[in-house]
């Protein structure tokens, strides 16, 4: 059985089918095929029930007690290689997944205050989605990750919270009332930069029914607050991504709030999991 027919299985399971994983993987789609079939007469049984017409896999019931074993080995293969390079490095290297929508100055004052506490451990950091994220997290790829997560736990640690508001430029309309709360009417026919590394679903934030007009569509949040503060349109986005040259309102029926907070690998080593918590205990994490 091999490691790489693992990762092939876990994948097509994570995405749901052949397709995804291959794009995900960045491998073609027979080669994922042929090495399931191999898993698969390894195993001596089938390991996918046949594919509905949206072309979705779905695993057996054995096959998820299955994926349970896969992860479980991965993780610790990932973690064996992670210790080896480590020891034989010479110093302490901590990876570091990065939510894409985090402010650039909140993950700055994070770092900055783990440098600090400890300024020989090299950093290493990567931005990501949440899915991305989650799932370098459980590949061993990275350590620990500043993402939304649903409630603080095991191996979980909150931050801070914050809401979705509307920001536009300081010569738009809703600049001249800045403290009172606006309604979904009022975004009617608005232009819209829309920020395509939002990680809510779509018809989250705002209603089906409400028209705007999407003007930009950006993958960097930067770049979306530099529209609107040139008066481009208007951007749907949470409080600490607000800038100077920007205003910020509220919006009643837009009550959905993410959570942001660590997560880290069950064997991240205690004492550089002490620093990490230490550091992030020691910052305000504040909307602008």
């Amino acid at each position: 059985m091999k490691l790489q027919h693992l990762r092939f299985f876990v994948a097509v399971v994570d995405c749901g089918g052949v397709v995804r994983a291959a794009e995900r993987l960045r491998l073609s789609q027979p080669a994922i095929s042929a090495a399931l079939k191999v898993l698969e007469r390894d195993l001596g049984e089938p390991l996918f029930e046949a594919a509905d017409k949206g072309r979705r896999v779905r695993p057996n019931a054995k096959a998820l007690d299955f994926y349970r074993d896969a992860l479980d080995i991965l993780g610790k293969c990932d973690s064996a290689r992670a210790r080896f390079r480590q020891r034989h490095s010479g110093s302490a290297k901590l990876r570091i997944g990065v939510l894409q929508t985090i402010a650039s100055r909140q993950l700055a004052a994070f770092t900055r205050a783990l440098t600090k506490r400890r300024p020989e451990l090299i950093l290493q950091i990567q931005e990501a989605g949440p899915v991305r994220l989650q799932e370098w997290l459980r590949s061993g790829r990275i350590d620990i990750a500043c993402t939304v997560i649903d409630k603080a736990g095991k191996n979980v640690r909150a931050l801070w919270q914050e809401t979705f508001m509307v920001f536009a430029g300081r010569a738009h309309r809703f600049a001249r009332n800045p403290c009172s709360a606006l309604s979904f009417s009022d975004l009617e026919g608005e232009s819209l930069i829309l920020r395509r590394a939002c990680e809510m679903p779509r018809g989250t934030l705002w209603p089906e029914s409400l028209r705007m007009r999407i003007v930009a569509r950006t993958e960097r949040d930067e770049l979306a607050m530099r529209l609107v503060a040139e008066g481009l349109g208007i951007a749907i986005a949470p409080q600490t991504l607000a800038t100077d040259a920007v205003i910020s309102r509220y919006v009643k029926g837009i009550d959905t709030v993410r959570s942001i907070g660590l997560k880290w690998r069950a064997d991240l080593n205690d004492e550089i999991l002490s620093r990490v918590l230490d550091a992030s205990s020691s910052i305000e994490f504040e909307p602008h």
